[in-house]
């Protein structure tokens, strides 16, 4: 491929993660793609980060210092913002790509130049063979109009798609006052305007490393019901999901319940059980795992009502 290929961007946001996000910016660097700029937005680490990328990578990456913690998805805006790239896509801090990730999506896009969607991939979680035959993905790429069947069931993650720059910007960009989800809110939205079409590879690598952002509780906590707000106050994706915008709420109340939970707010957790059983009486109760929470909550002291005492 020459330089008249198009450019891709992928951008790192990262927060107190070195030396983990040197392995996401190694895989960055090896694509085999060979327009790719690496943009690493360092949120206002206090351990160093932002030092020994510079370091480390000096002019190989293009690094951002954001003055203040803004949360992930301030960074990534912030990223995306700062680049000319044609194409964007983001990477977490503790995950990798694999070699072929930006070429397999940006093939997509260089096939049908009349395309102007999400090219995907797969994530591999530690149990996918990494080389698998063609046959292998069968049956495995949705495509075309795919919002329906990823709010029933999210099969992309951050760290898999990819699309132009300008789409992102017309139609996307991470919601700043969520820290949670804000990749499914994200691609909700896209899937409303944007065809998606499957790459037909593993294009990344999940690790799970310390501190993962995905157990953070009290942030889910913090953050809660916003995606459904925001969700319901854009009128067009509204419309596009119809009923689906209400299976999504119960689906956010049952995780916002969980989080409660595994944040050992009992009282909290009880009192959105009953909120959910008030609504979706059949499946409050048909849910095995909340009414067992919901006995075990009984018998368990309230980590709020642990604190005061």
């Amino acid at each position: 491929m020459s330089d008249q290929q198009p450019k891709a961007a992928v951008v790192i946001p990262t927060f107190n993660r070195w030396p983990h996000v040197g392995a996401a910016i190694d895989s960055v660097l090896a694509q085999s793609y060979p327009r790719v700029e690496c943009v690493v937005v360092d949120d206002a680490s206090t351990d160093g980060t932002a030092a020994e990328v510079r370091r480390v990578y000096g002019g190989r990456v293009r690094l951002i210092v954001q003055p203040q913690n803004r949360e992930k998805s301030a960074a990534r805006n912030t990223g995306i913002r700062a680049t000319d790239a044609q194409y964007v896509c983001t990477l977490d801090s503790d995950d990798v790509l694999t070699e072929n990730s930006v070429e397999d999506r940006i093939r997509v896009f260089l096939q049908d130049p009349g395309f102007s969607g999400v090219a995907y991939g797969l994530a591999d979680w530690g149990k996918s063979r990494l080389n698998p035959t063609p046959q292998a993905f069968a049956g495995r790429g949705l495509q075309g109009d795919v919002l329906h069947r990823y709010v029933e069931r999210p099969f992309v993650y951050n760290n898999d798609y990819l699309l132009a720059r300008e789409n992102m910007l017309k139609f996307g960009m991470y919601r700043e006052d969520m820290t949670n989800r804000e990749d499914v809110e994200l691609l909700i939205r896209l899937a409303a305007h944007l065809e998606f079409r499957f790459c037909g590879s593993y294009v990344s690598r999940v690790r799970r490393v310390d501190r993962s952002a995905q157990f953070n509780h009290q942030k889910y906590i913090r953050q809660g019901t916003r995606m459904i707000a925001h969700l319901r106050a854009d009128g067009f994706v509204a419309a596009r999901l119809g009923d689906w915008l209400e299976w999504l709420e119960r689906r956010e109340l049952v995780e916002l319940a969980r989080a409660h939970y595994k944040a050992r707010q009992f009282r909290p957790f009880r009192s959105m059980f009953y909120h959910i059983l008030r609504r979706w009486p059949w499946h409050a109760v048909s849910n095995r795992r909340m009414v067992r929470r919901f006995v075990l909550s009984l018998f368990r002291r309230d980590a709020l009502y642990s604190q005061r005492f």
